[in-house]
């Protein structure tokens, strides 16, 4: 009886142990994918400055990422650059600040901010255009 008690208390060392080893690995995977969707916004930001006006192009991005609760991404006009919120779990937020070559941006804005916009990510997709030197952010192609 004494072994099978034993057993039973190492077991559940190991599995608390790994349970916590996988949850953080998951929450790192997390902020990864999340710095990469800012990143890749604020690229796209930058490309549609420096190419000028005209420039038009459809970025996607998920709609959820794996192991987070809940992300938002948020247009800072004030800073020019895009900034990641990311609720981990109940008392856990990651957050993250991409920078783009201008601040000359607007788009589609969904809530007021005193950084700028908050462009909703539900749709998965925005196009990033530039016209006459504004960066725009829509959810629908503009028609020019």
């Amino acid at each position: 009886m004494a072994i099978f008690a034993t057993a039973l208390v190492l077991f559940m060392i190991f599995y608390a142990i790994f349970a916590q080893q996988y949850g953080e690995s998951v929450k790192r995977q997390a902020q990864n994918d999340g710095v990469r969707v800012a990143d890749t916004l604020a690229q796209e930001i930058s490309i549609a400055a420096r190419a000028g006006d005209g420039y038009s192009r459809r970025v996607t991005y998920p709609d959820r990422l794996a192991g987070a609760m809940a992300y938002t991404l948020e247009i800072n006009t004030v800073s020019g650059s895009v900034d990641l919120v990311e609720t981990l779990g109940p008392n856990s937020t990651f957050t993250y600040s991409a920078a783009a070559a201008t601040r000359n941006i607007t788009g589609e804005p969904q809530y007021a901010s005193p950084n700028g916009f908050y462009l909703e990510i539900a749709r998965g997709a925005a196009y990033v255009e530039n016209h006459n030197g504004t960066v725009v952010i829509n959810q629908t192609k503009a028609v020019t």
